[in-house]
């Protein structure tokens, strides 16, 4: 189903179960199918609120020019919550959706239960990997699509070692989506891509969120390692860190029994 925002433009949403309601957000250049081995399990007990963010699976674009950020985005969960009479919470969020959660839990700690954070990171990018992940963005940008020589080095980075090198099923199905990546929907990855990549350190306020939080990162995830997930977990009170074996960037569909397990187990 489709919401629409204050900024007159759709995200797109799917709702299965009943219960305590869980929003989950994918990663970036994914969509909230990624979620599908979860939502299955735990809408059997949970209200599962899955979003598609802008310019990814069914969502609006943004205008070019429209201003975007992780503190906007954030904005606009709590925005859907509102329009879906939900007060409280619980959060799942996975690379950006999980540096999504640091927010949510800064800025609107009344409205989150618990938080479960998977393969992201709080802290500002490298500028080595900062600078890389732009000329990536400036090339995308200046194509209107991502090349094929883009793509060989995009895909790797989000899976395991065994699953690169047998060029699995997940592999070969993300290489795909982003070769048939709607070319309306470049801009928005652009400009989403350069919010998280210049992103903010909130790494000297993680202290200050009060929900529960278990954070999990898969023990091959290249580009968010399992120190980064450490280094959080120590700095935000009473937060617990699970390490998913097998299993890299995409942990909770490399090794998703696991996954769903300690999400159960934590809420």
């Amino acid at each position: 189903m489709f919401i629409t925002l204050k900024n007159n433009k759709n995200m797109n949403i799917e709702i299965k179960g009943d219960g305590e309601p869980i929003f989950f957000i994918h990663s970036y250049l994914w969509d909230k199918n990624m979620w599908n081995p979860q939502v299955q399990e735990l809408s059997k007990k949970y209200q599962c609120i899955s979003i598609d963010l802008w310019g990814h699976g069914e969502s609006d674009p943004l205008n070019e020019d429209e201003y975007c950020s992780l503190s906007t985005i954030t904005d606009n969960i709590i925005e859907i919550a509102d329009i879906l009479n939900i007060d409280k919470f619980h959060y799942i969020g996975l690379s950006v959706g999980a540096m999504l959660g640091a927010y949510l839990g800064l800025n609107y700690s009344e409205r989150i239960k618990k938080m479960i954070l998977l393969d992201g990171y709080s802290g500002a990018e490298a500028p080595e990997t900062k600078y890389s992940y732009f000329e990536m963005l400036k090339m995308i940008k200046k194509l209107g699509y991502i090349p094929e020589n883009l793509i060989d080095t995009i895909t790797p980075m989000f899976f395991s070692k065994e699953e690169n090198k047998n060029k699995g099923h997940l592999y070969q199905y993300f290489k795909q989506k982003l070769t048939n990546e709607n070319t309306s929907n470049i801009n928005t990855i652009v400009t989403l891509g350069e919010a998280i990549f210049g992103r903010e350190d909130l790494l000297g306020d993680l202290n200050k969120i009060k929900a529960p939080t278990l954070f999990m990162v898969g023990e091959e995830d290249i580009p968010r390692p399992i120190p980064e997930s450490q280094e959080m977990n120590n700095l935000v009170k009473g937060s617990k860190l699970v390490i998913i074996p097998k299993a890299g960037h995409i942990s909770n569909l490399e090794n998703p029994t696991l996954v769903t397990e300690q999400i159960f187990n934590f809420l």
